[in-house]
Order: C-alpha cells, then sequence, then structure tokens
C-alpha cells in the first residue's frame, strides 16, 4: 500500500514555493491568492471536492488541493474560499455556510493526520457528506516514523485516498482500488 507520508507532501509543497519571486513570502502569496478565490467565489458554485482538514495542517491542504486541481478537479477550502468566515467565532451561521457549500461539492475527502484528532467540525463534515452523497474517502497523512493508519476507528468504513506518484487511487485495501477519476464518477474500489 503507498500511502501520503507528511514529509513528501511538505517536499512537494515547498518545492512549488520555490517557483515564486522570492520577494513574495507564503503569507503574502497565500493572502493574495485567498482575496483572488474570495473575489471569485460564488455561493452557488459547484465543487467536485469538499477538503475537510484541520487548519494547523494547512500547507498540506494547499499542496493536496493543488495536486487535485493540477488533475481537473474543483476543491473547496473553506478559509480560501469563503474567507470571511471567522474561525475564531464559529456559530449557527458557520455551519449553515458549510452545509450550503458541502451541498455544491460531489465528495469530501477526509484529511486526517495528528492535528485533526482534536478537529470537532471533521467528523460532522464526513457525516454529512456520507449521508448526503456517500462519496467520501479518507486522506491518512502519515508521518515519517508510522507504518500504518491508527485512525479513529469510525475512519475505517470508508475508503482511502491513496497518493501514487502523481496519481490518486481510492483504495479499500490490498488489491481493491479504483482510479480517483473513476471513483468520482461513482466507481467504487474492486
Amino acid at each position: 500500500m503507498a500511502i501520503i507520508r507528511k514529509s513528501e507532501i511538505l517536499r512537494r509543497y515547498n518545492a512549488a514555493q520555490t517557483t515564486l519571486l522570492p520577494e513574495v513570502n507564503e503569507r503574502s502569496w497565500a493572502a493574495g491568492r485567498l482575496q483572488e478565490s474570495f473575489e471569485s467565489f460564488s455561493s452557488s458554485e459547484h465543487y467536485d471536492i469538499f477538503l475537510s482538514h484541520a487548519y494547523s495542517d494547512a500547507r498540506i491542504v494547499m499542496q493536496i488541493r493543488s495536486m487535485l486541481i493540477e488533475k481537473g478537479y474543483s476543491v473547496y477550502v473553506d478559509w480560501i474560499e469563503d474567507k470571511q468566515l471567522d474561525r475564531g467565532k464559529v456559530n449557527e451561521h458557520t455551519a449553515t455556510v458549510l452545509r450550503n457549500r458541502m451541498n455544491n461539492c460531489s465528495s469530501l475527502i477526509y484529511l486526517t493526520s495528528n492535528s485533526a484528532e482534536k478537529s470537532v467540525w471533521m467528523p460532522w463534515e464526513l457525516g454529512y457528506m456520507d449521508a448526503r452523497t456517500g462519496r467520501v474517502s479518507v486522506a491518512p497523512i502519515f508521518e515519517d516514523d508510522d507504518e500504518e493508519f491508527d485512525g479513529r476507528e469510525y475512519l475505517g468504513l470508508y475508503p482511502y485516498l491513496d497518493l501514487t506518484g502523481d496519481s490518486f487511487f481510492i483504495q479499500r485495501g490490498v488489491g481493491s482500488w479504483v482510479t480517483f477519476g473513476d471513483w468520482m464518477l461513482g466507481e467504487k474500489p474492486k
């Protein structure tokens, strides 16, 4: 089984940052991208993927989002698309916005990591999208010394996202997989 290693995703993220002008740092680049995304966002816009994640994994989120966009998928990330939401004041309005966004997404990728274990929103997003679309996968981000995925027990109910080279697959176990594109079209791992 190929897995997603945190160090590999961060290496790719850092390599992508070197293509930026030297005077542009990560924060100003991200702020510009956030403003660009915010200005072009429509509340009725459809996304292929809702990326459920912990904000402390922002660099990993940005890299995986970028890789999925390069493959032709549209990806919703709350702090990129809905910059106006105040992460410090999570309330009913926040839930309504996220629910509306999930209603405009075809699938959910649950980006789980050590940081994600502390999130109270991620399990809610997972359950909502599972009930709404059934098109949910878990993307375990492994630390370098991890040998296997020790996620929460309910995460084992879902297939997982596998990154092999530059290609994504959805796996259920050894020998049971489907390309990410086929999964997005409704095929399940065989």
